[in-house]
């Protein structure tokens, strides 16, 4: 891993005039070079990896008004990402923020298939006003049609304006700016895959015009974590008709301090899960009960007939457990996990 390093030779009374970017490159289809251009597929294994560097040369992305800096992890898969990455980032992050006053913002490339886990994980981890925007492809950067370097280049026109301070971490893709809290997948190879289904996007790049719809709001303070052998046991766990209470039943046996349970839409569990729920429940098991439904507010159903049972409001279910795995670093008071559900969501 690179971290980040002062301009040689420049002092800061010169950076001050200068727009400074820095990429970190962390992976994923963004960073590929497939076998030919009609791979859409098997790139990841048939072809190669660029570091971010190489791969700005090789979408020709020489913005004149930006200073670029780069810096990389070893590219991989975002499916073997996960807190001891987040833990790496972060880190990377704050150095570059520290070591660098005047700094406008940081782009990173990253996999589509766990970006929005990313970059949710950092939007809670992070207090900064820094713009940090997450970005990746739907296809190779030498693939027909490529969307590498239009989301590349989105990312680093939002990254560097001054309009994106103070908005947390936010997601650029397909010309969207997207908020981490509310950004989903929702198409496997579409190049418009990503979108907000509970806001809409936050605002569009075009050209070199970056356009917000709301201003900045009041931002929760950041949550403080510890290393991720620390991170609490979380599982999710999906409610379909005729679902038991098996897996609840497992992860208890495996150790899990939290449950997220993707419920049946508008956030009920079957019969067998809500008994094996409350049971967790007396066991000290926190549950949370989100929604397989892609939009809408996840609250507690008194249906579900389990007390103290925390509602993921807008999260997802994969982001829903990436908080309670937070929070319950933080607390064990079921009010207070419930509190930070209602600022983080």
């Amino acid at each position: 891993m690179l971290l980040w390093r002062p301009y040689p030779g420049r002092n800061e009374g010169e950076m001050t005039k200068e727009t400074n970017v820095l990429i970190i490159g962390t992976g994923g289809t963004i960073s590929c070079l497939a076998a030919d251009r009609f791979d859409f597929l098997d790139y990841p294994v048939a072809g190669t990896r660029l570091s971010p560097r190489e791969l700005l040369d090789t979408l020709s992305i020489t913005p004149s008004d930006i200073t670029l800096r780069t810096s990389g992890f070893e590219p991989v898969s975002s499916t073997e990402l996960g807190p001891e990455f987040w833990w790496s980032l972060r880190a990377e992050i704050s150095a570059a923020i520290e070591a660098n006053q005047n700094l406008s913002g940081i782009v990173v490339t990253h996999g589509t298939a766990t970006l929005e886990e990313s970059a949710f994980a950092l939007d809670v981890l992070l207090g900064t006003d820094v713009p940090i925007v997450f970005t990746g492809s739907q296809r190779p950067a030498n693939a027909i049609s490529s969307d590498a370097a239009h989301n590349l280049w989105g990312a680093l026109r939002v990254a560097s304006s001054p309009k994106a301070r103070g908005r947390g971490v936010l997601v650029v893709m397909n010309g969207e700016i997207h908020a981490a809290a509310d950004v989903t997948k929702s198409s496997n190879f579409a190049l418009d895959a990503f979108e907000s289904p509970n806001s809409g996007p936050l605002g569009t790049i075009e050209g070199t015009s970056v356009s917000f719809r709301t201003h900045p709001q009041l931002r929760s303070p950041s949550l403080a974590w510890r290393r991720p052998k620390d991170w609490p046991r979380v599982d999710v766990v999906a409610s379909y008709a005729g679902a038991d209470g098996t897996h609840i039943d497992a992860s208890v046996a495996a150790g899990a301090k939290g449950i997220v349970v993707a419920g049946l839409a508008p956030g009920y569990a079957t019969p067998d899960q809500r008994r094996a729920l409350r049971e967790a429940h007396m066991q000290g098991v926190v549950a949370v009960m989100s929604s397989r439904a892609s939009a809408g507010s996840t609250v507690c159903l008194r249906q579900n007939g389990l007390a103290e049972l925390i509602g993921a409001r807008r999260l997802s279910p994969q982001k829903a457990r990436i908080l309670l795995s937070i929070a319950l670093m933080q607390t064990a008071d079921i009010e207070e996990i419930d509190n930070l559900f209602a600022q983080f969501s």
